[in-house]
């Protein structure tokens, strides 16, 4: 770049130099003066050289002009590839300070230590909460079904004592009997007209007992009352 400003500076310089020859020459030849003895002929060739001359710098003027432009156009062009070499070292410069600060940043940066873990631990708690809520439940189903199904062995055994005592029975056949009815062949209807019987006979027994604790206290009032009369 510097080499080609240098070239179109000479050529300036050389054109301001022939223009001030130019002035010169034609300034001497017009501050010459004219002698009387001179003939109209010298006068003509005088003017001829003048004007050759003049034509001959014009000329030479107009080479040095399409030089000069042809050297600014090659300097442009010049110039643009230089200010494009330069943009283009000045991204890689950019880019080769990047990575090589990315480097150094992964250099000094301690390394991250990455910890992996088969469940992760929220879902983890979540999952126990629901463990063991099924087996809480479980638990408690089974619980009940199982009191249930005491509770109704229980009912069962009163319901067969209930019955034995109201037959006034305990032989191995009323055993047997009452066994074929609640668990071999179970019958809910015979067990409902069986229940049904037992508590007709527990309410007539009731009865009865409170019919003989009315007559005993009936007795011991009327034995109070001859007691007194007697004395």
């Amino acid at each position: 770049m510097n080499e080609q400003m240098n070239i179109l500076l000479e050529v300036l310089e050389e054109i301001k130099q022939q223009n001030r020859e130019l002035k010169a020459s034609i300034t001497n030849l017009v501050s010459q003066p004219n002698p009387a003895t001179n003939s109209s002929e010298d006068d003509a060739i005088s003017l001829m050289d003048v004007a050759r001359l003049i034509g001959q710098k014009i000329e030479v003027d107009g080479k040095f002009k399409s030089e000069l432009t042809d050297v600014a156009i090659v300097l442009g062009k010049r110039i643009r590839e230089i200010k494009d070499s330069i943009a283009k070292n000045q991204e890689r410069q950019a880019k080769s300070i990047a990575s090589l600060s990315e480097k150094i940043e992964e250099t000094q940066s301690p390394p991250e230590v990455k910890k992996y873990y088969l469940f992760d631990v929220k879902r983890w708690i979540e999952w126990l909460i629901w463990g063991i809520s099924i087996v809480l439940i479980a638990c408690t189903i089974g619980w009940v079904v199982y009191l249930h199904n005491a509770n109704q062995t229980l009912e069962s055994y009163a319901l067969r004592y209930r019955i034995l005592r109201m037959e006034h029975s305990v032989s191995n056949t009323s055993f047997a009997q009452l066994d074929s009815i609640f668990e071999t062949h179970r019958s809910e209807a015979q067990i409902k007209q069986l229940k049904e019987r037992v508590i007709n006979y527990e309410l007539a027994v009731k009865r009865q007992a409170e019919l003989l604790h009315r007559q005993q206290e009936l007795s011991a009032e009327q034995e109070i009352v001859q007691h007194q009369l007697n004395q």
